[in-house]
């Protein structure tokens, strides 16, 4: 019950910023795969400790697909990161049943 709550509040501070483009740092956490809409794998990456500037953190972690921007910093387990991102809402869930937030449009990603 305890994880679900914490889990909550950290989504929280995202909804207070939807909309917004932000500076944020994170540590890269792992590396995964997930299938695609058309059942291929993609390479996934799983940042951790997700912070504004100013050291609040946002969110405990969020996933992302790699992209070409990822890929190119060759990142590891631990790497610490700095980039930009814009806050948005999203239904997720395969029957479109839960409310959440996430972070989109990543740009200026480098190693902080």
């Amino acid at each position: 019950m305890w994880f679900i709550i914490i889990f909550a509040e950290m989504r929280k501070q995202l909804e207070k910023l939807d909309g917004q483009r932000i500076k944020l740092t994170a540590v890269i956490d792992r590396f995964g795969t997930k299938r695609n809409y058309h059942g291929f794998p993609e390479n996934t990456v799983c940042f951790k400790n997700v912070q504004d500037l100013d050291g609040n953190l946002l969110t405990d972690h969020i996933w992302f697909t790699v992209g070409k921007t990822i890929a190119n910093l060759t990142l590891k387990e631990g790497d610490r990161i700095m980039f930009e991102a814009r806050v948005s809402g999203y239904i997720k869930g395969y029957y479109n049943d839960q409310f959440d937030y996430k972070l989109n449009n990543i740009s200026r990603l480098q190693h902080a």
